[in-house]
């Protein structure tokens, strides 16, 4: 009788031990994304305390905006562009701040708070345009 339960014991005691195994493993691959999460944010917060240069364009969907298209190719969507830079074509030398966990109805870019900006061109505004 012995023999008979010996044999499903040890049998649970060794796939309890795989399992246990399994369970670590996976423990440690769970924590390596968050590590590369913290690298990536760190690379972008750096990217953001830099001046980058960008142009302004007018994008005539979702009830029409402004948006900052840099040389990288980024594109940012100001939150607080003044007035006088509203013009496309506009280049400007920006720094600032992504605001990261932000919705937008646009749905394109970046949301992006202007911190410091100086003017390289003026744009031209469309005469049949109405602001």
């Amino acid at each position: 009788m012995n023999k008979t339960l010996a044999l499903p014991l040890l049998l649970s005691v060794i796939l309890s031990l795989c399992l246990a195994g399994c369970s670590q493993e996976s423990n440690k691959q769970r924590k390596a994304p968050a590590q590369l999460k913290e690298a990536n944010s760190q690379v972008k917060d750096t990217k953001e305390k830099n001046w980058q240069e960008v142009t302004v364009n007018y994008y005539d969907f979702e009830g029409g905006f402004y948006g900052l298209v840099a040389k990288t190719g980024d594109k940012l969507l100001p939150m607080n562009l003044a007035k006088e830079y509203q013009l496309p074509g506009t280049v400007l030398k920006v720094q600032g701040q992504l605001i990261k966990d932000m919705a937008t109805i646009q749905q394109w870019g970046q949301p992006f708070k202007i911190t410091h900006v100086e003017l390289i061109t003026l744009g031209k505004a469309n005469l049949g345009e109405t602001f």
